[in-house]
């Protein structure tokens, strides 16, 4: 912290006077010329101390937040990937940049990365999971794609750092509920009212957010005209909610020894893609069910 210039003056002054060769011309005197000379070198010192006390702010910013090498460094550059693009190295060598800045060739909307221990070594493998599209209706980053961004990434990681990413197809979400209602609307449209209330809720999950089975409920609970949701605690009604996951090759998990991909959840889960979806009911989904297929709905007997 820069001194006041009074403290630096009798410093100073001090200081001169301890190498004052002739003393008998030293001066008391405030006005006199070498108290001014020394006043004036007091000022000096003052004001560099002052500029190097904002430089050191600045400087401390700057440190704060400079990222570089850090996951959230690289989780960053990837949202910056610009697809078709090469990044071209600076005269310098010190940086990599895109010639054009272009956002509209940005595809990577989604970034999210843990740490892992790597197979064979003693060191740790940063894992990102990426994704494409909005909120509700992400999407995985097809192959081609996928090799030209983790060929990005391989440019900008330093030496000695290991990394992987990975954009898998989205967990399906198979709730198995007896939903009861008031019988005042049918069917059919009753299904297409919680079929938009689990979309809303799968909005609303950040990417890579914890999924919970009781707001799983709650979205269908809070539909109009139910009043009811039942999830059977007796093992042999299978009900609760389910969720399949696929893996870095895009092949359904399935549970040791069987060939169901089912797995019924606790009270959370994160998914494996970072974002959950309803089975497409086609290609490897077709044997995974619609929601419509595991919601039982019932009349309510009390209305």
């Amino acid at each position: 912290m820069a001194r006041s210039l009074s403290e630096i003056y009798a410093v100073a002054k001090e200081c001169r006077n301890n190498y004052l060769e002739l003393t008998e011309f030293e001066n008391s005197s405030k006005m006199s010329i070498l108290d001014a000379f020394t006043w004036v070198t007091s000022a000096c010192i003052w004001t560099f101390e002052n500029v190097m006390d904002v430089f050191k702010v600045d400087l401390a910013k700057d440190l704060q937040n400079r990222i570089n090498g850090t996951p959230a460094y690289f989780a960053n550059a990837l949202m910056k990937y610009q697809s078709g693009d090469d990044l071209v190295i600076s005269e310098d060598g010190t940086s990599f940049s895109y010639p054009q800045v272009d956002p509209t060739k940005r595809i990577v909307t989604k970034v999210a990365y843990y740490e892992e221990d790597e197979p064979g070594f003693h060191d740790k493998i940063v894992r990102f999971k990426i994704a494409t599209g909005k909120p509700g209706a992400y999407a995985r980053i097809d192959d081609e794609e996928l090799i030209a961004i983790r060929a990005f990434l391989n440019q900008i990681l330093f030496a000695g750092q290991h990394a992987r990413v990975v954009s898998r197809i989205g967990d399906v979400l198979v709730p198995k509920v007896v939903v009861y209602y008031d019988g005042a609307v049918p069917e059919d449209d009753l299904y297409a009212a919680i079929e938009s209330a689990l979309n809303e809720y799968i909005a609303s999950i950040d990417f890579n957010g914890l999924v919970y089975t009781q707001k799983v409920i709650d979205s269908i609970q809070n539909v109009e005209h139910v009043t009811d949701v039942q999830v059977s605690s007796d093992d042999t009604d299978h009900q609760g909610i389910f969720i399949a996951s696929y893996d870095d090759d895009n092949n359904l998990i399935y549970k040791e020894g069987t060939t169901d991909p089912l797995v019924k959840i606790g009270r959370y889960f994160v998914p494996n893609s970072g974002y959950i979806k309803q089975s497409s009911a086609s290609g490897v989904e077709k044997d995974i069910p619609l929601w419509r297929d595991t919601i039982i709905l019932k009349l309510e007997d009390n209305v």
